[in-house]
């Protein structure tokens, strides 16, 4: 299935499918302390950041805790379960993106920000090589690069921020073949827009360029595949995250040609990733046990395998269903909202076109205490900032160069209260629309009212909090 084209997959969906998928989750039920005394069922709107477990998650894990043992060549009844469960795994993981056993090597990782730091360092690059990526990455897909090679960065367009094909068509010709890499997202965390990955791979491939698609807030919202080798529109590599796919426990994955693992040494060295060692020389074993050296965290493994085979189940055509219903609902009632305003919802954008991630600003209060009045008085989780994207938020709200080193300035001395960014919204299969027009009550409340209490600023965090007020957290924590 064309992962790039989620429109054709829509289509087909069944229209009964269920939309309250709460009773698969885990924690969904807690009650949260309020600024008033009161407590209410918390709201969690941040799954952008971060999703809550599967039931059937916590469940796995707690049957491979009983069963835990070393993984490969340990002789023991136990020892043979973990490692028959961790091959398994991988099957079931390569099987969900695409990949093909015989020729992709998928390797576990400890997340995507760990994946894309290990493909980073993997590559050798000549001098008046370049890596293509865009201004509207995560720092994990920006970063790594920026210390490896060039960069050069794809524009977006605004105001919807879209990443602009002509100006990556552009860029493309104007290396004249020194791309090495495009490194894109698959869906941005702060708009939920989609990228055309596989449009994108055929044009990268034509320039001789292989293409990473950095799938970490994609993978759980849409179905992907890498697309066989021979296909022009193939993904070449693809990283991605357990705790950001409803098994939050520690594993992620780097996904791509198996001889582009072998050639040189590994990345991470130690045992697991040899044949056979003496003081003088060193056999690394084959790909993906070579970039694996270490204990595996079979646990998180097995959770994410876990969370992928109930993804199969529900269908990832209802997953997107469910979600862009969601998303639609959530657009017309924001946008209804006197003094908030929403980015990354250009006309020219369909539900279809973009995950449930919204950014806005309110015209009254800031990103970060607007944040903090919707946790401490109405129990809804939220996240405000830049969102580990900082040029796409400045992109975005239009900053200059003199804004930018103000801001700058600000950081190194210790001031982080006048930082520019948004409140992001952001749903998951978890969510439903009542918990959407909660929202909406929350904001236009306080937009009309204000804060119940007095807010105080944390210059050196930037963070708002209620005055007189501090929660327990000694008696959840210990």
């Amino acid at each position: 299935m064309d992962g790039l084209s989620p429109t054709p997959a829509l289509a087909a969906r069944p229209e009964s499918a269920p939309t309250d998928y709460r009773a698969l989750f885990a924690g969904l039920g807690c009650q949260v302390p309020l600024l008033d005394g009161r407590e209410r069922t918390y709201v969690n709107l941040d799954n952008a950041a971060t999703t809550p477990p599967f039931l059937r998650v916590v469940e796995h894990i707690n049957h491979c805790a009983e069963w835990y043992g070393s993984v490969h060549r340990g002789t023991g009844f136990k020892s043979l379960v973990s490692t028959y469960a961790f091959n398994r795994c991988r099957e079931t993981l390569a099987e969900f993106v695409g990949a093909d056993p015989d020729y992709h090597a998928l390797i576990f990782c400890g997340n995507t920000t760990d994946a894309v730091n290990r493909l980073a360092a993997h590559f050798s690059f000549e001098p008046d090589e370049v890596v293509l990526t865009s201004v509207m990455e995560h720092h994990s897909n920006l970063l790594p690069w920026r210390f490896r090679t060039q960069v050069d960065h794809v524009q977006v367009r605004r105001p919807c921020g879209m990443l602009d094909f002509d100006d990556l068509r552009e860029k493309l010709r104007k290396h004249g073949g020194k791309v090495r890499l495009v490194a894109l997202t698959g869906a941005s965390n702060i708009t939920g827009l989609l990228t055309p990955i596989h449009d994108i791979a055929r044009l990268a491939h034509e320039h001789g360029a292989r293409i990473l698609v950095d799938a970490a807030q994609l993978v759980a919202h849409r179905p992907i595949s890498l697309g066989a080798a021979d296909d022009p529109g193939h993904i070449d590599f693809l990283t991605f995250s357990g705790h950001k796919m409803y098994a939050p426990f520690g594993s992620g994955c780097l996904v791509g040609p198996r001889d582009f693992f072998e050639q040189g040494p590994p990345g991470w060295k130690g045992g697991g990733a040899v044949e056979l060692v003496t003081l003088d020389d060193v056999e690394w074993t084959q790909a993906p046990e070579r970039e694996e050296a270490g204990t595996p965290n079979l646990v998180g493994i097995c959770a994410m395998a876990r969370a992928v085979a109930l993804l199969q189940e529900i269908g990832m055509g209802k997953v997107a269903a469910h979600e862009e219903k969601l998303t639609t609902h959530a657009m017309e009632r924001l946008r209804a909202t006197d003094g908030i305003r929403v980015f990354g919802g250009c006309d020219l954008v369909h539900p279809s076109q973009r995950l449930g991630v919204i950014p806005f600003v309110s015209e009254r209060h800031s990103h970060a205490l607007l944040a903090a009045i919707l946790g401490y008085e109405w129990g809804i989780g939220v996240r405000n900032g830049c969102f580990c994207a900082h040029p796409y938020v400045e992109t975005l709200l239009g900053l200059d160069a003199p804004e930018i080193r103000r801001h700058f300035a600000d950081v190194r001395a210790g001031d982080h209260g006048n930082l520019p960014g948004f409140v992001r919204a952001s749903f998951g299969l978890c969510n439903t629309e009542s918990e959407i027009d909660y929202l909406a009550e929350a904001i236009e409340t306080i937009q009309q009212r204000g804060p119940q209490g007095k807010y105080v600023l944390d210059r050196r965090t930037g963070e708002y909090r209620p005055k007189g007020f501090a929660y327990d957290f000694d008696s959840l924590v210990s």
